[in-house]
């Protein structure tokens, strides 16, 4: 039985393990069958990934690990994936063919392979970019010798464009095939719903049109009314529904076309990377994204400066005259990670020759300080969801030490510093 699910199709299956014959996997010289990838704490706290591959021979295992290196990589190189890589746990099973390759009905090209991959069948009506296992008990018997799998993700070595989602993950090894990891692990783990407009994609159902119900992902609605869209508090009260001009670039809207169908159904922003691949996420499956896998990050992890003892604020010693205080606003473990607060910091003491700034977590200076009767302050709208760094810089003409008291102020309220109100700093 075939049931459609977000990207393409997912079966359910119920299989009697005494019916299973073992899957051959690579046996670890300490006697287990999987290698810890990346490892972020105990599996119930974390999403654990199982990387599985099929049409691998023993001799092509080195190009398997490798390729789910590149995998990894795919995924700290992509925002939010980057910014949450502490909720993931990520494992390796070496499962071994007997030839290369996976099967290409489309092209009566049929492999050996130990977990029975293929891409799809035309002839069935299925889309041939979608590969598919024809036992996905054998894939999930492989993830089993991990510790624990919220994903089981078959990595096929095939050359051929090619991913599906489901109760399965699959991607080929195409060139480029790092969009095809993150793609479809939004499927998995955001459950957002892809946002190009054909299934089958071969001209045939370029203009249809969407009747089914609400979809079910945050990404994609058949609502036009402002009230009744998922992402409206994203959408400026200017902005036309449905939406055509996306000036400037990025505009949230109502955009139509979604869920395979070009008509009648709307996405968040003109582009996505649950559109093409090449392209960022949008606001809304970002914001999905983030909270899903940050819903396995502990506050520290997420915020690592927020949790550093400040009691002793002391410069480098010279030549070295740069100072970074760490800070990140607000309540750690608030649900809603996007409120804003107005900050106001304040130095008591450093005298002319020093500036202040403020820093967002890429390095890129948000907000420079400016003299008032209190002192040295910066005033900048800090966003709960990410971090923030003050830094102080003293003149260059001398090194002396100064002593200075400072001060938090958010939304016009006084606030203490975590463990550290007067510091010390090189000039």
């Amino acid at each position: 039985m075939k049931i459609r699910f977000v990207c393409w199709f997912t079966a359910a299956w119920m299989v009697s393990s005494a019916a299973l014959a073992e899957v051959d996997v690579l046996v670890n010289g300490d006697g287990s069958k999987y290698t810890e990838v990346l490892f972020n704490g105990p599996s119930i706290d974390k999403y654990d990934i199982v990387f599985v591959g099929d049409g691998f021979r023993a001799s092509e295992q080195a190009a398997f690990n490798a390729r789910v290196d590149d995998a990894v990589a795919a995924l700290e190189a992509l925002v939010p994936y980057s910014q949450r890589m502490c909720g993931f746990n990520i494992w390796r099973v070496n499962v071994i063919s007997e030839q290369s390759g996976v099967d290409h009905p489309a092209d009566d090209i049929f492999r050996n392979t130990e977990l029975d991959c293929r891409y799809g069948d035309p002839d069935d009506g299925e889309a041939e970019r979608c590969v598919t296992s024809d036992s996905p008990e054998k894939c999930f018997e492989a993830a089993g010798y991990a510790p624990d799998a919220d994903a089981v993700f078959v990595l096929v070595n095939d050359a051929q464009w090619g991913g599906c989602a489901g109760d399965l993950v699959f991607s080929s090894i195409a060139p480029g095939f790092a969009g095809i990891i993150t793609h479809e692990l939004g499927h998995k783990v955001g459950l957002l719903a892809d946002e190009y407009t054909c299934y089958v994609c071969d001209g045939s159902d370029d203009d249809s049109s969407y009747t089914g119900p609400e979809p079910d992902a945050a990404n994609a609605t058949k609502e036009t009314a402002l009230a009744d869209i998922k992402w409206n508090d994203l959408i400026d009260g200017g902005t036309p529904l449905p939406t055509t001009v996306d000036s400037p670039p990025g505009v949230v809207g109502l955009w139509e076309g979604a869920v395979y169908a070009a008509q009648d159904v709307y996405r968040p922003q003109t582009t996505c990377h649950m559109r093409t691949t090449g392209s960022p996420f949008c606001e809304v499956c970002e914001r999905e994204m983030r909270n899903e896998v940050g819903a396995h990050c502990d506050k520290c992890e997420i915020f690592p400066m927020a949790c550093l003892d400040l009691s002793e604020f002391v410069a480098c010693q010279p030549p070295c005259r740069t100072l970074r205080w760490p800070f990140h606003p607000g309540c750690l473990s608030c649900p809603d990670f996007q409120l804003h607060d107005e900050i106001i910091y304040v130095l008591d003491g450093p005298g002319e020759g020093w500036t202040l700034n403020v820093l967002d977590d890429h390095g890129k200076v948000i907000a420079q300080g400016r003299r008032s009767e209190r002192g040295l302050e910066v005033a900048f709208r800090a966003d709960r969801s990410e971090s923030y760094l003050f830094e102080l810089r003293g003149s260059s003409e001398s090194r002396q030490t100064q002593t200075f008291r400072a001060q938090l102020f958010r939304n016009g309220k006084p606030e203490a510093l975590p463990k550290g109100a007067v510091t010390n700093a090189v000039r």
